[in-house]
C-alpha cells in the first residue's frame, strides 16, 4: 500500500493542479498530505516515516501548500 501511495501521489497531485484553482489545491492539497501523514504517523513501520514525509514536505514546498 505504502508504495502504491508513494507512486500515486505525484500523477494525483497533478492532475490536481490542473482541475483546481490554486485555492482549492492549497486547501484540498492540505487535506489529503494531513491524511496521508497520520496514517504514516501511526503506522508501525518507520520506513515510510523516512520516506514520505519528507515527500510531503517536499511537495508542500513545491506546490505552495501551507501545512494548516
Amino acid at each position: 500500500m505504502e508504495t502504491i501511495v508513494k507512486m500515486a501521489l505525484p500523477i494525483i497531485m497533478q492532475i490536481v493542479e490542473q482541475l483546481l484553482s490554486k485555492e482549492n489545491v492549497q486547501k484540498y492539497g492540505d487535506h489529503l498530505f494531513d491524511f496521508i501523514t497520520e496514517a504514516v504517523e501511526s503506522s508501525e513501520t518507520t520506513i515510510d516515516d523516512t520516506t514520505v514525509l519528507p515527500l510531503i514536505k517536499a511537495l508542500r514546498a513545491a506546490l505552495d501548500i501551507p501545512d494548516k
